[in-house]
């Protein structure tokens, strides 16, 4: 029995969470999840001597075959329909904190840990995501899918510190992973086209690079080798500037292409939508990917969609991508675009 697991990934973050817990005194648990990864055995490894070296339990649960059903096999079905889809959301709300969160009850943890920047906050409505103190490193963006019922059960010790006090911390208590370098976002494939590629081989085939009006343009490398709003690679440009991906229509192993202003968007109506208020129009925040600056918009969300309009048109906006939609640095919804 442990008062609460700390999901280890072999990472320094990770690390730093479990000594800061065990800091305050709580009796930790160490859990690392098996994916089935190139890189699962050495992050295993990494994890056991972390836990060796502060002196608490460790468990590796083996979760590859939910992994490669519920977010690599998705994924790459996305993909290959000419989607954008975000990986680390889905295995957030269906692994990390799905699977995962069950198992360590199993455990006997009543909590779970992570080194995700962000931040957790109780009122009255309940519990709430919000930003990490770190601007550069939050995480919430992919952890918006995340049910009420389990932020209730979670904690994050590095939301409220910066990355640099994070890997000073680590160095100063001689963590094994003090010097370990920060992982990728997409912690399954180094090369997502090979992974789409592999699973999918169809999306490798060469087919037309289109404009808008069906002039073919050119010849592209397999569908799996673009993404909407893609300027680089495509070997085609126009009079009015470089193209950009506008479409891709994965039926027809065709790309469309056409001027940013050709794939501008006033508005989206959320597809598979969470939402955290009450019905009506709300002003927002919309945060369309990671690493994108949020844009003011105005949410009107109902039982069973969440139309947005932007104050201003986006030019960056994908099917298949998450909208995560922000009061201040709270989350209180999003959803996904859907096809156009």
């Amino acid at each position: 029995m442990a008062e609460i697991a700390v999901a280890l990934s072999g990472g320094v973050d990770s690390s730093v969470a479990a000594a800061l817990l065990v800091q305050a005194g709580r009796d930790v648990l160490g859990v690392t999840m098996h994916l089935g990864l190139h890189s699962s055995d050495g992050e295993v490894e990494d994890a056991r001597r972390v836990c060796a070296s502060l002196g608490i339990r460790h468990e590796v649960i083996d979760l590859a075959d939910e992994f490669r059903a519920q977010v690599v096999g998705p994924f790459a079905e996305a993909y290959a329909s000419g989607l954008t889809p975000n990986p680390c959301i889905t295995c957030n709300e269906r692994i990390k904190f799905g699977v995962l969160a069950r198992e360590t009850r199993r455990l006997g943890a009543t909590s779970l840990a992570t080194g995700h920047y962000a931040n957790l906050v109780c009122d009255s409505n309940g519990v709430w995501l919000e930003r990490a103190s770190d601007a550069t490193k939050d995480q919430s963006y992919f952890m918006y899918r995340v049910s009420p019922e389990i932020l209730a059960m979670l904690e994050f010790p590095l939301g409220g510190l910066l990355k640099d006090e994070v890997r000073r911390i680590a160095i100063e208590r001689g963590l094994p992973t003090a010097d370990r370098r920060d992982s990728q976002e997409v912690c399954f494939t180094g090369d997502h086209r090979s992974l789409v590629g592999s699973l999918h081989p169809e999306t490798l085939e060469p087919g037309p690079i289109e404009d808008l009006a069906g002039t073919v343009l050119g010849t592209h490398r397999g569908i799996a080798r673009y993404t909407v709003g893609q300027r680089k690679g495509l070997g085609v440009g126009g009079p009015e500037g470089p193209y950009r991906v506008v479409r891709i229509d994965a039926a027809r192993n065709a790309v469309i292409v056409g001027a940013a202003d050709e794939m501008a968007a006033t508005g989206v109506t959320l597809a598979d939508p969470v939402w955290r208020l009450g019905t009506g129009e709300t002003r927002v925040l919309a945060q369309v990917r990671y690493r994108s600056m949020p844009v003011a918009a105005t949410a009107s969300a109902s039982a069973a969609a969440i139309d947005i309009v932007f104050d201003s048109p986006l030019h960056s906006l994908a099917p298949g991508q998450s909208v995560v939609l922000y009061s201040g640095n709270r989350i209180v919804g999003g959803g996904i675009a859907p096809p156009t």
